[in-house]
């Protein structure tokens, strides 16, 4: 026991120092390919913070429970749009929208709900993961085209091959040490008798949120708000086609109608509010904040209900 508290510490550590590296390199790559912090990170940092995810979502679809992946990759997500960013506001400071990406709220909302609309019949197929691995790409590509210049001076003293040298090497110790944090805190959980729904549900889907979490909160802390916005909804919407749509493809998911639109509701709300409270004056405020906070809280009561 002893032992798994000692890694879970030493890895939050390690974590939220690789983050402070890839920050700083994330906002000089942004300056140095003239494009906004939000694109850039949307596209670097969000595949990245996806990772463990992906990487939980294949090992379950391998092993042929493929459910597993599913419910991490859902339960992340409406985590990510509630519960991080929530606590970043709150932990931070409230977060100023600047960005023009979050203007295209149908289509992000439409993404991060498609999944669970593909399922509805009972089943995430092959093609339902085709239409979801190409929906993600299409999206990339026009997000891509949107690029737009910066306004602030490029400090040419970092080049930028050394920049790239520092966001790899801090977002892979990023997400190898969330690994150990989700393995230590799934052996305490054990240890400690708690139901495994809620192992699942409070572990491993939160549990793959801490990079996100850690980076926005970063982010926010020095200035670069966009970035927080852009990791958080990149996350989100990656997972959301590219990665269901992976798993789906690997091996097609039988899915309970009931559980499957309890989990559709409170993703299509989370979205809601979200973009809601992130065009409200373009500021998402501290109550704003707590109320994403609560959502989440209702939504892990309610899961606990139902099973």
């Amino acid at each position: 026991m002893y032992k798994e508290v000692l890694i879970f510490l030493i890895a939050s550590f390690v974590l939220v120092k690789s983050a402070k590296y890839a920050v700083k390199a994330i906002a000089h790559l942004a300056r140095h390919f003239r494009m906004t912090e939000f694109v850039t990170s949307f596209i670097l940092v969000a595949f990245v913070s996806a990772m463990p995810e992906f990487f939980i979502g294949i090992i379950s679809a391998i092993n042929g429970n493929p459910g597993i992946g599913l419910g991490t990759f859902l339960g992340g997500n409406i985590a990510d749009l509630t519960l991080v960013l929530g606590l970043v506001t709150l932990v931070g400071n409230p977060i100023r929208i600047k960005s023009q990406i979050i203007k295209n709220d149908l289509y992000l909302g439409a993404l991060c709900v498609l999944p669970t609309i593909l399922a509805l019949n009972g089943v995430l197929s092959r093609m339902d993961g085709i239409i979801l691995i190409f929906a993600g790409i299409i999206f990339l590509l026009i997000l891509i085209k949107e690029r737009t210049h910066f306004t602030k001076p490029y400090d040419g003293k970092d080049h930028w091959l050394k920049s790239v040298s520092i966001l790899t090497a801090s977002i892979l110790v990023l997400i190898v040490s969330a690994h150990f944090i989700v393995k230590s805190a799934g052996a305490l959980a054990i240890g400690l008798g708690v139901p495994a729904i809620l192992i699942g549900l409070l572990v491993v889907a939160l549990g793959t949120t801490l990079p996100e979490f850690v980076f926005s909160l970063q982010s926010v802390r020095k200035g670069h708000a966009d970035m927080a916005i852009g990791d958080l909804w990149g996350t989100v919407i990656i997972d959301a086609t590219i990665g269901i749509g992976i798993l789906a493809v690997i091996a097609p998911i039988a899915v309970n109608l009931f559980a499957m639109s309890i989990i559709a509701i409170f993703t299509a709300f989370a979205v809601f509010f979200a973009l809601a409270f992130m065009k409200t004056d373009g500021l998402l405020s501290r109550n704003e904040a707590m109320a994403l906070v609560l959502f989440y809280i209702a939504f892990v009561i309610v899961q606990i209900l139902v099973r």
